[in-house]
């Protein structure tokens, strides 16, 4: 294998960072039509991280739904949101709660979304074996339950990614964060 050369490299500002933050224009046209489900996650620090990613990542809306926290629902949860949501994501992401989400995830079927849950079970497919083609709803349940059986029903793909130790599952967030940017090397953004 040819020896690589390192680029040169210079670290960024943070000045230089906030500075070259896209126009509220030129995010919603590069938006990626992702929408990302959290389905009854319980940590409301788990929904400010995957809120800061999908931020970073510029998807097109997060659902929160069933006991998902929100921003507004209570001033603890907001505090809670927003102490790992940092950087704005909560004032330029598009959300939405819904208390059941089964409904719209069924109209955005109809209308030719492609659904990938991500769950651990008998049936799964490694998670870069899925097709995550756009437009995509990607779906992330509770902790310990998982998702709920309206939403597995629905989907096109069940992915899961491998727990080679001995705990037996990854954070939601960590979890979103894999796959998000597993999407994003594949559409080539």
């Amino acid at each position: 294998m040819p020896e690589r050369t390192r680029r040169p490299f210079r670290r960024h500002t943070t000045d230089e960072l906030v500075g070259s933050r896209p126009a509220a224009d030129e995010r919603d046209a590069t938006r990626l039509p992702v929408i990302v489900v959290l389905d009854d996650v319980r940590s409301a620090h788990n929904v400010g991280l995957v809120f800061r990613l999908c931020d970073c990542v510029n998807v097109q809306a997060l659902w929160l739904t069933g006991i998902t926290a929100w921003p507004g629902v209570t001033e603890r949860a907001t505090n809670r949101i927003a102490k790992t949501g940092v950087g704005g994501s909560l004032d330029v992401l598009p959300w939405e709660q819904h208390d059941d989400p089964v409904p719209a995830v069924q109209r955005l079927k109809a209308q030719g979304w492609r659904v990938v849950v991500l769950e651990q079970g008998e049936g799964s497919t490694p998670w870069r074996e899925v097709d995550y083609s756009t437009p995509l709803v990607l779906v992330f349940g509770h902790e310990r339950d998982g998702v709920r059986d309206g939403l597995l029903d629905l989907a096109d793909e069940i992915a899961e990614l491998p727990v080679r130790g001995i705990t037996n599952s990854l954070n939601v967030a960590l979890c979103a964060s894999a796959v998000l940017y597993e999407v994003l090397a594949r559409t080539g953004s």
